[in-house]
């Protein structure tokens, strides 16, 4: 549903940089939500990936100010939208477990992003949308490449079967340093670094592979090995 919110200001060029991700400019509406973080994404040293954004949000471009201070707010972002949180996949609630362990007891901020960025209703849509090769579809690829380059994560965690799958088809050709990529997401989560990923700056991306998140729980217990390997290459 629509939210008539209060805006609230955010930096000039912030602003800036969001308008330019989230708008269709064809359109002039709200179709994409790059990413969700619990904390300044230029200062996120680890990303999650997953496949499209959760809750599907609908948000007049009048409160795009609004909307993107609480992109960086996670937990305000739960407490406006908790209606739509709720009804979103068990992944996406893993994931904010996730990056709420992570805040909570090493005081890290985690960034989700996503294979496509594109709001969609679910994910026939989506495969007619590739089929067409639709501007919108392109466009929602695209971004997470740009949202990379613009944060420069140190680790990059990429939860689940399909989305690792996905993840090689859109960025196999920029991996290296590549240990393994062939076996099944459990047994990835084990190896550690199975690869780097270049941006454009130069760096190189740790990345990880992992179960669903979907099974993180509030205290990630059945995570502890990747979480462990997490903790070490912060140290590093």
């Amino acid at each position: 549903m629509d939210k008539d919110v209060e805006k609230m200001a955010v930096s000039a060029g912030f602003y800036k940089k969001i308008k330019q991700w989230m708008i269709d400019s064809e359109a002039g509406k709200i179709a994409y939500q790059p990413f969700q973080a619990n904390g300044n994404p230029y200062k996120a040293k680890i990303f999650i990936i997953g496949a499209t954004p959760e809750p599907h949000l609908q948000i007049h471009p009048d409160n795009l100010d609004f909307y993107a201070r609480f992109l960086v707010d996670s937990e305000g972002f739960q407490e406006i939208f908790q209606e739509e949180i709720n009804a979103a996949s068990r992944e996406y609630k893993g994931c904010l477990n996730f990056m709420e362990w992570m805040k909570g007891n090493h005081n890290e901020t985690v960034v989700l992003s996503y294979l496509n960025s594109l709001y969609v209703e679910n994910t026939q849509s989506l495969k007619e949308l590739k089929k067409q090769k639709h501007p919108l579809f392109t466009k929602g690829t695209q971004l997470l490449q740009e949202i990379l380059n613009e944060f420069a994560p140190k680790i990059l965690i990429v939860q689940g079967a399909s989305n690792w799958k996905l993840f090689l088809d859109q960025f196999g050709d920029q991996l290296v340093d590549v240990v393994s990529i062939n076996e099944s997401v459990q047994q990835l989560e084990s190896r550690g670094v199975v690869a780097k990923l270049l941006l454009t700056n130069g760096e190189e991306v740790n990345v990880l592979a992992c179960r669903t998140l979907g099974n993180f729980g509030k205290t990630g217990t059945s995570f502890s090995e990747l979480k462990q390997i997490v903790l070490n290459l912060l140290q590093e």
